[in-house]
């Protein structure tokens, strides 16, 4: 991809998806000069703790600033301080059936018309040439993946329109 096409925009559920789901794509494309854009949409409050040098009991209630410590590693990793990241605020819905599920601030009882229109500014300003996810049952069910993917096709489609 030409460095003046546009760039791509990565729109990822948590703090570590960019790394695990698309951390190569994005490295070679900051590598190649393309411009990167990369939205997590929660804070990963609700992830699994397995850094070992790590206590899971005394790290669950602080995990959403672990993963925001991280984040910011990763992003220094794979683009060097040129990946442009928005957060869109939401916490961490946990697995399916979870009470993580039910709370308020939850990515899966967000309002998701106020989540894409959140995207498309981002998208209105970033002008990318594409925009990546998760397919629609979020790649392996989880309902952060699965929003994530609606709110990027909902904010493709509403902006082709």
């Amino acid at each position: 991809m030409p460095p003046d096409s546009g760039g791509v925009l990565f729109v990822h559920a948590h703090p570590d998806d960019e790394c695990v789901g698309s951390g190569g794509s994005i490295a070679r494309l900051v590598a190649e000069g393309v411009r990167v854009d990369l939205v997590t949409c929660t804070d990963g409050a609700e992830g699994e703790v397995h850094d070992p040098s790590l206590d899971p009991d005394e790290a669950r209630p602080r995990l959403a600033a672990i993963r925001t410590a991280e984040l910011a590693c990763s992003l220094d990793a794979l683009g060097g301080g040129a990946i442009r990241h928005h957060m869109l605020g939401y916490r961490d819905s946990g697995m399916m059936g979870t009470d993580a599920n039910d709370h308020p601030d939850a990515f899966w009882q967000a309002d998701l018309e106020v989540a894409t229109r959140s995207l498309i500014e981002i998208v209105r300003e970033a002008r990318p040439a594409a925009i990546v996810s998760y397919d629609e049952r979020g790649n392996y069910g989880h309902p952060d993946h699965i929003n994530a993917a609606r709110i990027a096709r909902d904010a493709y489609t509403g902006l082709a329109g």
